[in-house]
């Protein structure tokens, strides 16, 4: 379906089959596309797109496993952010404001929402702002924050405690009283539009992504054409080791070939020369660095597997 939004599908999943207290917590998740015809004026590279892709989620569960969800939710998010590397965020709480027509007016479920999702907010512990006004239409909303490049803030990823909806799409469990009630909803998309992910990552790491996150991990570069044979066996060594690798082969001097390495900013530079072949070792270069180790090409993928498997940035992390 060409859909603006995935939250109607998920309803209708839940509605399909009659639900008992026993479903509850009812998790459904899914790699959704949406699209939305944005006017031109308000397209921005990756960061408003017409067609986006999210890791969205709704979790349908009773009032008293709302808190514990929604505290799982935020959590996953300061996870998230905290393993690509985004130290900088913090949450803005959107709440509803009175009297503006803008909101479903049912001030006693607004307030039950509000209560909760704060004191789920203070447990969280990560620094947040209240602001009056900005909620959606039937909840609350927690949107985490973070500053790009040129310092303007940017909402990465928003989150919704939804006490509205699941009435308006006749969305029912059977409680343990024997009684029909409406489900809370929480709707979560950790990550955003994978499309406005992609752009923040590019903008914090100015392109230079720790080993485990670039598209390209290694570079091979012989120094003449008579180690290319040498160079092709370590190429495809890694290769076969799933590791995201290249050989530059090309007829460019070699001083050409560690420049262009670098304008790519691709984050290891394998050089193999007579010395390299000979004792069947490489000689290792960081980008952004001008040291070089020379090690047993064995010893060099060790390191870097582990390097990927524990997603580590060896500029920050301590190897």
């Amino acid at each position: 379906f060409l859909k603006p939004m995935n939250c109607p599908h998920h309803h209708m999943i839940y509605k399909a089959e009659p639900r008992s207290y026993r479903d509850l917590p009812l998790r459904l998740a899914e790699y959704g596309t949406c699209y939305r015809y944005e006017q031109s004026g308000e397209l921005a590279g990756l960061l408003r797109v017409r067609g986006m892709t999210m890791n969205d989620a709704h979790i349908y569960c009773s009032p008293e496993q709302a808190k514990a969800e929604l505290l799982n939710v935020l959590n996953l998010h300061t996870q998230y952010y905290e393993l690509f590397g985004l130290k900088d965020f913090w949450m803005r709480l959107s709440l509803a404001e009175k009297d503006t027509g803008k909101f479903v007016d049912e001030p006693e479920l607004w307030q039950k929402a509000e209560t909760l999702i704060t004191e789920v907010m203070e447990e969280v512990g990560v620094p947040y702002e209240a602001v009056r006004g900005e909620a959606a239409f039937y909840g609350p909303k927690i949107d985490f924050q973070v500053t790009n490049v040129i310092g303007r803030e940017e909402t990465a990823s928003t989150n919704q405690l939804d006490l509205v909806m699941g009435k308006r799409f006749g969305l029912t469990y059977i409680a343990s009283d024997n009684q029909e009630h409406t489900p809370i909803i929480i709707h979560r998309a950790p990550l955003g539009t994978h499309e406005r992910f992609v752009a923040f990552l590019i903008e914090h790491y100015g392109g230079a992504f720790p080993t485990w996150l670039a598209p390209l991990q290694v570079r091979v570069i012989p120094v003449a054409s008579a180690f290319n044979d040498y160079a092709h066996g370590l190429n495809d060594s890694l290769y076969s080791s799933f590791v995201r690798t290249e050989l530059d082969d090309s007829h460019d001097s070699f001083s050409k070939k560690i420049r262009s390495a670098a304008v790519a900013k691709i984050p290891n530079i394998l050089i193999v020369g007579e010395n390299e072949q000979a004792g069947q070792t490489v000689t290792w270069q960081r980008y952004g660095s001008k040291d070089r180790k020379t090690l047993a090409f064995d010893a060099f993928l060790e390191l870097l597997q582990e390097e990927i498997l524990k997603r580590q940035d060896w500029r920050t992390d301590d190897q």
